[in-house]
């Protein structure tokens, strides 16, 4: 049995990372060994939505994802959807490389 979830949120940090043009190193581990239970520590990694050099994208549902980019632009936003944060990043993608 495949878990959907997973599967759904594992595309969308590698469409993230192609459009960052970087690599997407996201692993789904829903508890560490040892806990039975998710801590605020216990599932924090490097490509759990962190994207080094770039900042955080974090896939809470589908109607809820939370974008803090510093680099190579500034965007914090809340999203409602999967392709209103691949169409933001496009745009703010296309506009910076634009400038440049």
């Amino acid at each position: 049995m495949t878990n959907d979830k997973a599967e759904v949120e594992e595309k969308f940090y590698q469409d993230v990372a192609d459009l960052l043009d970087t690599q997407n190193i996201h692993e789904y581990n829903r508890f560490t060994v040892g806990r039975t239970y998710r801590t605020r520590w216990n599932n924090r990694k490097p490509g759990s939505g962190r994207f080094e050099g770039y900042g955080l994208v974090r896939y809470f549902g589908p109607t809820m994802i939370h974008v803090a980019l510093n680099q190579p632009v500034y965007l914090n936003k809340v999203f409602g959807s999967t392709e209103e944060v691949l169409e933001a990043l496009k745009k703010v993608l296309d506009e910076s490389r634009a400038t440049l």
